[in-house]
């Protein structure tokens, strides 16, 4: 049930050399089988290196991905994402860490782990409903030991968070978000006490505009 975010991206007019591209360092070309590092807030994620194909999804910034190989005239990059998809992203949005860090706001790294946090959040509350005969839901115990884990991870983004440089705003905003992840888990850890009616309707309705918006302003 994973919530695709899709932002309307305007892509610059590209002068592409070779294998450079906008997200590369001048005279750092791309090297295939190398980590890179997505660039853009939120950028499009395609089945084919070709824009008139729709996009299946977004990666969010500063997410790694292996360079398989580059094509379209050094435009687009093949990549293999966390997930382990092989997929192809316009390489202005693709480079190595010196840009992310370039780029990254002093919010950048809490949003970052935040929302790998949120993944596995979606990933527990996916594995409730088995999709093969050879697939199993975590006991009670397991699930509720998991939450425990990603509750201690979400702890551990909050003391960093009033730790940060971040501003008064930013605080507030990051905080309310970190709230209603804890919300999430905690309607898994009851998952059998009310928790699988409340999750969905939290998740679409209270829990997406926040992740939304805060992801837009602090990622």
């Amino acid at each position: 049930m994973r919530k695709i975010i899709l932002l309307v991206l305007l892509f610059a007019v590209l002068f592409l050399n070779g294998l450079t591209a906008e997200a590369f360092p001048t005279g750092e070309n791309p090297v295939v089988g190398q980590t890179y590092y997505i660039t853009g807030r939120n950028v499009w994620i395609r089945d084919e290196p070709n824009t008139n194909i729709e996009a299946i999804a977004s990666y969010r910034f500063g997410e790694p991905v292996t360079l398989l190989g580059v094509e379209g005239g050094g435009k687009w990059a093949h990549v293999r994402l966390c997930n382990g998809w092989d997929r192809y992203v316009h390489m202005d949005y693709v480079g190595p860490m010196s840009v992310v860090k370039e780029k990254q706001k002093n919010t950048s790294l809490l949003l970052i782990t935040l929302d790998r946090i949120y993944d596995d959040i979606e990933r527990l509350m996916e594995s409730m409903y088995p999709n093969g005969p050879n697939d199993k839901a975590p006991s009670p115990v397991q699930r509720i030991s998991s939450c425990k884990a990603l509750m201690q991870r979400l702890n551990d983004v909050s003391i960093n968070l009033e730790n940060s440089a971040a501003s008064v705003n930013a605080k507030n905003d990051i905080r309310e978000f970190i709230g209603k992840m804890g919300t999430l888990i905690n309607a898994l850890a009851e998952w059998d006490n009310g928790g699988e009616e409340k999750y969905t309707p939290y998740f679409l309705d209270t829990f997406m505009p926040v992740y939304d918006r805060v992801g837009d302003l602090y990622r």
